[in-house]
């Protein structure tokens, strides 16, 4: 399968407030070195990363660059999809960025974005949405999941 991890992924490692979920993505880090997966981040998820704090940034890309991944650019396609789910109002423009996530590994063709993003990512309900969406447009389908629920696909 084709993973694209989006930016919540790498920050989790350093999560202080959220014990259980750091776990599950040091487990999952090691799960996906060995996997068979093709993994991907894209330039979104690098200009995210760029804002956070240091230490924590030069954590972050260092965890990534351990990776065997690949950077995406994000092309245009993926900005006017992004878009597209906003005036549908799967996400509002607050949510911008997941749009543009969840655009950028539909254009890229990928299976999966793995994200700890509940609410406005890992969402049942907002996936269909989201492919209902593509569907009408002739789009591939998208799964959105967990660390946890990728390691038990």
């Amino acid at each position: 399968m084709k993973l694209y991890l989006e930016t919540t992924i790498p920050n989790m490692l350093f999560a202080e407030d959220a014990p259980e979920k750091r776990r599950a993505t040091e487990m999952f880090f090691a799960w996906i070195k060995v996997c068979r997966d093709e993994l991907f981040v894209s330039a979104l998820v690098e200009s995210e990363l760029a804002l956070a704090p240091e230490p924590k940034r030069t954590r972050m890309a260092r965890a990534l660059r351990a990776l065997p991944l690949q950077v995406l650019p994000v092309p245009a396609a993926a900005e006017t999809l992004a878009d597209g789910y906003l005036a549908a109002g799967i996400w509002t423009p607050r949510s911008k960025d997941d749009a543009v996530h969840v655009a950028t590994a539909v254009c890229h063709e990928l299976d999966i974005v793995v994200s700890w993003n509940m609410r406005d990512l890992a969402n049942v309900r907002r996936v269909a949405r989201i492919n209902e969406f593509n569907v009408r447009r002739r789009l591939g389908l998208i799964r959105v999941a967990t660390p946890e629920e990728v390691m038990d696909i």
